[in-house]
């Protein structure tokens, strides 16, 4: 029974968007056909099938979800926006050590929504940044990220940006301060000088690193073996997904303390 009704429910894109729809309450069949996109003869039957198993309530020729309906379609959301999150490309977050992430914000990873991913480099690019990734930094205005990995041009990189008028808050472990403090030392001065730019060292296990601006999000997940992937980043775009990584920030910069000199 319990594996018929999560078929009646997940097998037909139409009746769980029906669902979902009637979460936000009653509605004619003319609703549900315009905001669905439906024909009467595409979505009756689906409707239909629902009313049978005392999902969705008829009243004269009103829509409704019945208290059953409403319990399920109160957590049909988020589950429809993880699995929209890992479907766009289960085989990369099968691949990586999602348990890095803060549980609060794993738990709710839906509100990345519709990921893109950053196109692999050639091999004449192999440890570059990811194109997208500094196409997209140069044309925000703030920039706030964590590093778990040290990356050569990465110093120079954010220090430029700062000194173009952007806001840039940036946070790395204890071993990549390290080597920024030995070989970077006069441009992290530079940097931790500005007015608008702050540098922080979290002392706690930090695995993953990620940029957030006022215009995109990236993340950049290990391995479950620990190895970083250098080639593949996930790329957001949506609010919710920016306000996702800001927190994500925020959540390290409590846990860090702020270098304001060498």
């Amino acid at each position: 029974m319990k594996k018929k009704l999560l078929e009646l429910i997940f097998l037909s894109e139409k009746r769980k968007n029906l669902l979902l729809f009637l979460k936000e309450g009653p509605k004619t069949i003319e609703d549900i056909r315009s905001a669905l996109d439906v024909s009467s003869v595409a979505i009756l039957p689906q409707i239909k099938k629902l009313r049978e198993r005392n999902l969705v309530l008829k009243d004269g020729d009103i829509y409704r979800l019945s208290p059953l309906g409403r319990s399920i379609a109160g957590r049909m959301k988020d589950m429809v926006g993880v699995l929209r999150v890992f479907g766009n490309n289960y085989n990369y977050w099968s691949r990586h050590a999602i348990e890095c992430i803060p549980l609060h914000l794993l738990k709710r990873i839906d509100e990345l929504g519709e990921c893109t991913f950053s196109e692999p480099p050639d091999r004449t690019h192999l440890f570059e940044p990811h194109r997208e990734f500094v196409e997209n930094i140069s044309r925000s205005s703030c920039l706030w990220g964590t590093a778990s990995i040290f990356h050569p041009l990465y110093p120079i990189l954010f220090l430029n940006f700062a000194k173009s008028g952007m806001k840039v808050s940036i946070l790395v472990t204890d071993s990549v301060f390290d080597r920024i403090r030995e070989e970077y030392r006069a441009e992290l001065s530079a940097f931790i000088d500005m007015e608008t730019s702050h540098f922080y060292v979290c002392r706690e296990n930090l695995e993953l690193s990620h940029v957030v601006t006022d215009r995109f999000f990236s993340l950049s997940l290990p391995f479950h073996d620990g190895t970083f992937d250098h080639k593949e980043d996930v790329l957001c775009f949506g609010p919710s997904a920016l306000n996702w990584g800001k927190e994500l920030f925020a959540y390290y910069r409590d846990r860090s303390e702020e270098i304001t000199e060498i």
